[in-house]
């Protein structure tokens, strides 16, 4: 059989070995001989990459007390089991200094670093890091932190991409990870700085810190201070992509409630957690933004100076059950800070919990997208009542140069007890219009006149006056620029269910 992959040039394997965990890439020294010349060491990237293994059902009681629940009364057991995942760090932080002399030793600088660390429990994260020995409830010796020893390294000063990586049974650390002071970083060289599972960034008491070349910052399932936050922005003129995911975000001192990122052009904020006293009218301040995303429960954000390049707004709403329902006036209020956008995709829970059903509220709550060419929106609606239609229509009204609308709807059935919920509460979902306001010949919009030429439509086909065949009817004879029509309604006989006259 021909090795083909040894006949790929040095340049390839080089990139290839770039994403390969050390382990690995140490090995294909003995794949041929071919392989022979340890490539991995000029790919130019470590990647450390573990599973910890469990030294036993270590946990601590309610008390803060350490035990071994299968260790009772068997001290000397424990101290060996201890010993043994202790020898095994000390051998894993031997072999990644090893390979980062080596590095240092080498022509090809490292330029990537990743330190990945995957637990059973929480709570070996602490005494893997630290080796952390205890008794009776209580640290007794610490040793220096592992991730401090290999950003201290000289290696690693030349990093131009850093991601440490803290995940737990599947999960990641958040609360119990390694807390990144910014003095620790490669400040001169670092472009990109990835952290999962710790407890964010911290600035430590050293000097304000600069990082000339930092573009992209990702945090995922961690703890951030939104005052460090700050400072490490402030320090990063160049930081141009700013993600976080899962992150709890909270401050620990008085916050002026402004997010400034001069530098930004991508700004997400995924399944977020926000102290109340974080929230409540944050505004970010980013000039130059001209891609924004948000999956949450939706928040009172605003934008000062928002952006005259504005590209793209992605709004998901994704509240738990436990979270209060949208409120009408937060959503169209966040709505009104990207009115400089050319292209918006919309998924909400409910299409009606953003219905403006009085020209009273539209007056005060509908912006005005001027720029806005592209529109994707996506919710579930009740199959009875036409609430669901006003909130289309809202948009529209909204929307004088939109040119491309893709509606991906969702139906529901209709219960009695989606009218009240346990408390008694009366939902704004089953409303009933007998009329569908702009769906009619005697109303037009501004897009439909001028501008409107691609209309996608998804839904699932039911009954012949469902809301997706409605719309398919409603675009098909008042959409007078109209040249493509995409209709998904899961149904292979869908023009059985329109009229001759709007098929033709």
């Amino acid at each position: 059989m021909a090795d083909r992959l040894s006949e790929l040039p040095d340049d390839l394997l080089r990139r290839v070995l770039h994403f390969t965990p050390l382990k690995e890439a140490a090995s294909t020294t003995a794949l041929s001989r071919r392989w022979r010349a340890p490539l991995w060491q000029s790919s130019g990237a470590l990647n450390l990459v573990t599973c910890v293994e469990s030294y036993g059902s270590y946990r601590r009681g309610d008390d803060g007390s350490s035990f071994l629940s299968h260790y009772r009364g068997n001290y000397r057991q424990r101290k060996e089991d201890e010993a043994r995942f202790f020898y095994w760090r000390d051998a894993f932080l031997s072999e990644a200094v090893a390979a980062l002399d080596a590095g240092d030793q080498g022509d090809t600088p490292i330029t990537r670093l990743t330190l990945r660390l995957e637990f059973r429990r929480s709570e070996e994260v602490e005494d893997f890091l630290n080796r952390d020995r205890h008794e009776d409830g209580a640290v007794v010796s610490r040793d220096r932190n592992l991730v401090d020893v290999l950003l201290s390294h000289r290696a690693s000063r030349r990093v131009e991409e850093l991601r440490l990586v803290f995940a737990i049974s599947g999960g990641y650390a958040g609360y119990t990870g390694y807390t990144v002071t910014l003095g620790t970083l490669p400040l001169e060289t670092l472009r990109v700085l990835e952290l999962t599972g710790c407890k964010g960034l911290y600035q430590g008491q050293a000097a304000a810190v600069v990082l000339p070349r930092l573009s992209t910052l990702r945090l995922s399932c961690c703890t951030q201070d939104l005052i460090s936050l700050q400072h490490l922005i402030d320090a990063a003129p160049a930081l141009a992509a700013i993600r976080l995911m899962g992150v709890h975000v909270y401050a620990t001192d008085w916050w002026s409630g402004r997010l400034r990122c001069p530098a930004a052009t991508v700004l997400v904020l995924s399944r977020c957690s926000w102290d109340k006293k974080t929230v409540d009218g944050v505004v970010i301040h980013a000039p130059r933004l001209r891609r924004f995303s948000y999956m949450g429960l939706l928040r009172s954000f605003s934008s000062s100076r928002p952006s005259p390049e504005f590209e793209q707004v992605d709004l998901h709403e994704d509240r738990w059950k436990e979270e209060p329902e949208l409120d009408l006036a937060t959503f169209w209020r966040l709505a009104w800070s990207f009115t400089s956008t050319k292209e918006m995709r919309l998924r909400v829970k409910q299409l009606e919990d953003v219905a403006l059903l009085t020209e009273a509220s539209r007056v005060q709550l509908l912006p005005s997208f001027r720029r806005l060419q592209r529109l994707q929106l996506t919710g579930a609606h009740w199959t009875k009542g036409d609430t669901a239609a006003v909130t289309i229509v809202n948009l529209l009204r909204c929307c004088p140069v939109l040119s491309t609308l893709r509606i991906n709807l969702t139906a529901k059935q209709q219960v009695a007890d989606a009218v009240s919920n346990k408390k008694g509460v009366r939902s704004r979902i089953p409303q009933k219009i007998t009329q569908i306001p702009a769906l009619g010949p005697h109303r037009s919009l501004e897009c439909l006149q001028s501008s409107l030429k691609i209309v996608g439509l998804q839904f699932w086909l039911g009954e012949s006056n469902c809301l997706g065949v409605k719309l398919t009817e409603y675009f098909a004879e008042n959409a007078r620029v109209l040249e493509e029509m995409h209709i998904n309604g899961r149904d292979q006989k869908l023009c059985e269910h329109m009229n001759r006259q709007t098929e033709r």
